[in-house]
C-alpha cells in the first residue's frame, strides 16, 4: 500500500494526555486494537519469560480512553501526496524551515510509538494556527510554479510518479487537490482551536 500520511485533530488537553500516555495515540490511530511493532516485540519478549526492567515494575493502571469533543478526531488522509506537498512547500526532500516542514519534522514526538514508518508527532493549537497562516500566504499559482518533476525525481520524492510528459499534469493536479484538502483540514482545526497529530502508515 505504500506510505500514507494522516493528520488527526485533537485538543491541547488531549495532546497533553497523549504525550504522557503514548498508547492513547495508538488507540486513536488504530482503533481496531492493532499494536505498533515496538509494543508487539515487547509482548513477545514477556511471553518468553524474559525479565526486563519494565516487567519487574508494577503493572500500570489501564488508561481511560480519550473523551473527544464534537470537533475532535477529524482525519485528513493525504494518501501518498505528503512528500510531494512537502517539496512544494520547502523545495527539498527532507529539509525546510518551520512552519513549512511540518509534514516531515517538528512538533512533539509522542513517546516511542512508531506507526510503521516513523513516530507520531503532535502539534498544539498555537502551532496549528502558525502552520495554517503560513500556508495561507502561499498562492496556488506560486505552489504550481514550484513543481519540477525532474528535480523531484532526482531528490527521490516519494512516490516515483513525477516524470513523463503525460504524468506531470496529473501528478501536479494530485498534489494540488491534496493541498486543498490539507488547507481545509487546517482551517477547520484552527477555527475549532485544536491541534493535531501527524503519522505515517
Amino acid at each position: 500500500m505504500g506510505m500514507r500520511l494522516g493528520l488527526l485533530s485533537l485538543a491541547d488537553a488531549n495532546i497533553t494526555r497523549v504525550v504522557r500516555s503514548p498508547s492513547l495515540a495508538w488507540r486513536l490511530i488504530a482503533p481496531d486494537g492493532a499494536k505498533p511493532d515496538g509494543v508487539a516485540q515487547h509482548a513477545k519478549g514477556a511471553a518468553r519469560g524474559k525479565k526486563t526492567a519494565s516487567s519487574r515494575r508494577p503493572k500500570p493502571k489501564a488508561q481511560r480512553a480519550l473523551s473527544l469533543a464534537a470537533n475532535e478526531g477529524t482525519l485528513c488522509d493525504l494518501e501518498k501526496s505528503w512528500h510531494g506537498i512537502h517539496y512544494l512547500l520547502t523545495g527539498s526532500a527532507w529539509e525546510g524551515e518551520p512552519p513549512f516542514d511540518f509534514l516531515v519534522d517538528g512538533g512533539r514526538q509522542v513517546g516511542r510509538i512508531d506507526v510503521e514508518h516513523g513516530p507520531v508527532r503532535a502539534f498544539r493549537a498555537s502551532a496549528a494556527e502558525t502552520i495554517y497562516q503560513g500556508l495561507s500566504g502561499l498562492s496556488p499559482y506560486e505552489l504550481r510554479k514550484r513543481f519540477n518533476a525532474r528535480d523531484m525525481a532526482a531528490k527521490e520524492i516519494y512516490p516515483d510518479i513525477w516524470t513523463g510528459a503525460a504524468l506531470e499534469e496529473d501528478s501536479l493536479r494530485y498534489l494540488m487537490d491534496n493541498l486543498d484538502k490539507l488547507r481545509a483540514f487546517l482551517r477547520q482545526t484552527v477555527e475549532a482551536q485544536l491541534g493535531f497529530l501527524v503519522f505515517l502508515v
